[in-house]
């Protein structure tokens, strides 16, 4: 993402997305070769999360190095959707919402 932003031409943004639903239908145990293999579908909470906006201008300036703006950078993005990823956890298994 961060290369496609940059390549664009015209100013992108970037917000981590976080879409918890893997409850609703997780894959099945083994993979079948087969076309209509049996799907378990239950009833379960689903939940999507929008982060705030992470700025690749704002990480870059801080960092002298390209190379250790590219790690803050994807670590920024990966700390963003590992919190929003927990809140969305507690909001659905633990029916808590938002006490971060």
């Amino acid at each position: 993402m961060r290369r496609l932003v940059e390549h664009a031409g015209v100013p992108g943004h970037v917000y981590p997305l976080s879409l918890l639903c893997y409850d609703i239908m997780p894959p099945p145990p083994q993979v079948e070769i087969e076309i209509g293999e049996r799907r378990v579908i239950s009833f379960h909470g689903a939940g999507l999360s929008v982060a705030p906006r992470i700025d690749l201008n704002e990480i870059t300036a801080s960092c002298g190095d390209p190379d250790e703006a590219k790690e803050a950078y994807s670590r920024a993005l990966y700390d963003s959707v590992r919190r929003q990823y927990n809140v969305l956890k507690t909001a659905i298994h633990g029916a808590q919402g938002l006490d971060e």
